[in-house]
């Protein structure tokens, strides 16, 4: 596998697990937990707006902390 491949691999998932994580907290402490189970599609749909957001983040975070040749 490419260095920019894995690279942008392995932040990309560990921004996606970390935007779940989040969403799942937001959804928990919003007491809209109920929203999981008649709605599961509005609530992948805000998981998915924090998981993007936060790979997003994570790769463009990684990518300015890289090294300069």
């Amino acid at each position: 596998m490419p260095p920019l491949v894995r690279f942008l691999a392995i932040n990309f998932a560990t921004g996606f697990i970390a935007g779940l994580t989040v969403g799942m907290g937001y959804i928990f402490t919003r007491n809209i937990d109920e929203l999981l189970t008649e709605q599961p599609l509005g609530a992948a749909m805000i998981l998915w707006a924090f998981a993007a957001s936060f790979a997003l983040g994570a790769i463009c975070t990684g990518l300015a902390l890289l090294p300069r040749e």
